[in-house]
């Protein structure tokens, strides 16, 4: 793949999530006030989105179903340390309470909700977009660039109603944690580890009691960036010795 064809295609397919999931996003789903499942909303949304990346890079021959088996398993001890450092956010809140907050019904349909989110936005970011990249560019400049291109994505929150400043620092935090993520992906080979970190890491900040104080997602926004560049190096060799 030339690398003309590789950046249009994976911009295409990372815009194409991002128009997909803000326009669904945007819709009233005939299903959104079931009361037992209120985030019944993001699911839908999310499954949409999926779909609709999923039959374009069918159509662009970038579909690879490896990504969504295990991979290297071994290499998954390599994802313990930000495994223990998302279960840092329950103990952590600003209200100094720790544990998760809720009733058990809203947390179930709030893990529903971040496991769809957790599987469309690596697969919209760091699936085929990501596989168009690497065959035509190094592991490190595809995991820069969709973890860039996933950071500013977020600045369609602020049609949400966020604010500018909150939106603006989401940019940040989610760019330097897709970075980890695209690390992950490269060291197992599968977009698993990548989607349990995400959802863990979302569901464990919305169920958390308080905001998360602002030092400790500069030292996770580090320590993402930093791990994230182990991974690749890691993965490397690991490429380099089969």
């Amino acid at each position: 793949m030339s690398r003309s064809r590789a950046w249009t295609s994976a911009l295409g397919l990372m815009l194409l999530w991002w128009c997909a999931t803000y326009g669904f996003g945007s819709l009233d789903h005939p299903l959104v006030w079931l009361r037992w499942f209120p985030h019944v909303g993001m699911v839908v949304t999310d499954a949409l989105s999926f779909l609709v990346v999923l039959l374009a890079s069918w159509r662009l021959g970038l579909f690879d179903g490896a990504l969504f088996r295990l991979g290297r398993v071994r290499a998954w001890a390599w994802l313990v340390p930000p495994l223990l450092v998302a279960c840092l956010y329950p103990l952590i809140g600003r209200d100094g309470v720790p544990g998760i907050y809720g009733q058990s019904w809203v947390l179930l349909s709030l893990a529903a909700g971040t496991a769809a989110t957790g599987i469309s936005e690596e697969f919209g970011t760091r699936g085929p977009a990501m596989t168009a990249l690497l065959r035509a560019e190094r592991p490190v400049v595809a995991a820069v660039a969709t973890s860039v291109v996933f950071g500013v994505m977020h600045v369609g929150n602020a049609l949400f109603g966020q604010s500018a400043s909150a939106t603006a620092w989401q940019v940040v935090t989610a760019g330097s944690a897709g970075f980890l993520w695209a690390g992950a992906r490269l060291v197992t080979g599968s977009l698993w580890p990548g989607i349990v970190l995400h959802a863990l890491s979302n569901f464990l900040q919305i169920a958390s009691p308080g905001p998360t104080p602002q030092w400790f997602q500069c030292v996770v926004a580090v320590f993402s960036v930093v791990w994230g560049l182990v991974l690749i190096r890691v993965a490397g060799r690991s490429a380099a010795s089969r």
